[in-house]
């Protein structure tokens, strides 16, 4: 019987008890002065007739409701089902099943789970076909892709034959041809599995929405509404699966939701990191402070790297060297970071790294030096574009250095060419002259992006006496210099391996 009829009648019993007992006999009362007793009696017997009358009233208004109330027919589906099954008992198989009570309930509830399986499928195909013509007609090309690759499609055409199910199951159970128990678990568990495919159906749809929505030419960046989804989808997930596990053991989930409203409080302190991180989320995904992808630097924590995720709860890094770290999401509106995607968006390796020269080897080039250089072919085009830096000041051996260097970086296969490559000179220090390299190392150079970093310096360095320079030392260990460093010959490169030969 549904619970809709079952709750008039009690509320039709309670009224009906209601005003029989407030048209009861009551206590005499005294008797006002001056009036006699035969007219106190009359009065108190009309009024009882009259009390009795609308009792009797509300009684029969009640019982119309449950009438009303009462379902007078059953669906067209649910009645089908009820003579198919009548007609199986009838027959010497369906007598059979009758005396065998487990048998009969196991094939009965296969049998609706094999029907609701087939109309899923029906289901599933008819909505395929419907959404790509009404997308193709509304030209939604870009739409229609996302929600084939989201394959939404199949949950969505699973809902209603298992809501379709758990009711059949339940109307047997009602109508005592399976056992009331097991059709009304049976029927429990069918409508919590429903709600998970909600669960399952709005996730994918919100990932639709993002993908359609990050590919528009002013948003242009993945995933823009990442942060919105996860706080979303940590809502509905929460009471979706608090109903579903109501509805599956048989109570309420109103019950669950004000037993969750109650602890609401001991929830915020539990898990106060938690909802932190949400807010924390939105606000990064709000204002696009972090993508994956980004090369970020956090010095504090020893970070170096690229953005390979960004969670609910935290962002995952991958360094440089290989390692990965774990990071809060907090803590990135709690502490400061570097973020290099402002610039110079690359997911490869970004390689920003310093030479400090010895002052004292730093010198202008005459005409014996700059037909040295000219003769090592690896020097001729950086001499020029030196020669062309320093317009009518005189070349330096340094200028020539950063001008190599550049040339050396920017023809390396490794290097990713659509970006910039650096080489700037700083102030000099009591340690040198620092000279600064900047550039990217592509993604799929290596497995090992650090052992290319590596290689590039080493290269560099063994570049310096090339131009009769010298990595700064301590000058304790080296002493003064009172005679200029010679250059090394073509021979001489080619033999460190600075040059080809």
């Amino acid at each position: 019987m549904p619970v809709s009829v079952r709750f008039l009648r009690i509320l039709a019993s309670i009224a009906t008890a209601a005003a029989l007992a407030h048209s009861a006999p009551a206590a005499p009362a005294q008797a006002a002065t001056g009036e006699s007793l035969a007219e106190q009696a009359a009065s108190k017997e009309e009024a009882q007739l009259n009390e009795r009358a609308a009792a009797e009233e509300k009684a029969r208004a009640a019982a119309l409701a449950i009438e009303l109330a009462e379902p007078a027919t059953p669906t067209a589906t649910e009645r089908a089902t009820l003579e198919l099954v009548q007609s199986i008992q009838r027959t010497r198989f369906g007598t059979w099943l009758q005396e065998h009570r487990i048998a009969w309930n196991a094939i009965a509830i296969a049998s609706l789970l094999v029907l609701g399986f087939a109309l899923k499928l029906v289901l599933q195909r008819v909505l395929a076909a419907v959404f790509a013509r009404v997308l193709e007609r509304a030209n939604k090309k870009r739409l229609s892709d996302a929600l084939k690759a989201s394959r939404v499609v199949t949950p969505i055409a699973g809902i209603a034959p298992t809501l379709l199910v758990a009711r059949l199951v339940s109307v047997l159970g009602d109508a005592g041809v399976i056992n009331p128990l097991v059709s009304f678990n049976v029927s429990n568990i069918l409508v919590a599995i429903a709600i998970f495919r909600g669960i399952g159906i709005a996730s994918s749809l919100m990932k639709t929405a993002d993908d359609v929505y990050s590919s528009r030419p002013e948003v242009n960046r993945p995933e823009a509404l990442r942060g919105y989804r996860q706080v979303l989808m940590v809502v509905i997930g929460l009471a979706g699966g608090i109903s579903a596990a109501a509805i599956a053991v048989g109570k309420s989930p109103v019950v669950f939701l004000a037993a969750l409203g109650a602890a609401t409080a001991v929830i915020g302190v539990v898990f106060k990191d938690m909802l932190f991180s949400l807010v924390a989320n939105l606000l990064l995904t709000a204002h696009d402070a972090i993508r994956p992808g980004d090369w970020i630097e956090m010095k504090q924590h020893s970070i170096d790297g690229r953005i390979a995720e960004i969670k609910t709860t935290s962002v995952r890094v991958q360094n440089a060297d290989g390692t990965v770290h774990s990071v809060p999401i907090g803590r990135f509106i709690q502490e400061p970071y570097l973020n290099y995607r402002s610039r110079y968006g690359s997911p490869g390796r970004r390689v920003r790294r310093g030479i400090r020269v010895d002052l004292r080897t730093v010198r202008a080039l005459g005409r014996d030096d700059l037909d040295a250089l000219s003769s090592v072919p690896a020097l001729v085009g950086a001499l020029e574009r030196a020669r062309s830096a320093a317009g009518d000041a005189p070349v330096t051996n340094l200028c020539v250095f950063r001008a190599y260097a550049e040339r050396m970086l920017a023809a390396h296969a490794s290097i990713d060419p659509t970006l910039p490559v650096v080489v700037s000179q700083q102030e000099a220090t009591a340690t040198g002259v620092p000279v600064d390299i900047l550039c990217f190392i592509k993604p799929d150079a290596a497995p090992d992006l650090s052992s290319v970093e590596g290689a590039l310096l080493d290269r560099l360095t063994l570049a310096l006496p090339m131009c009769a320079l010298r990595a700064y030392q301590q000058g304790s260990d080296l002493g003064p210099i009172s005679t200029p460093l010679p250059w090394l010959g073509a021979d001489d490169l080619a033999a460190a391996g600075v040059v080809r030969a």
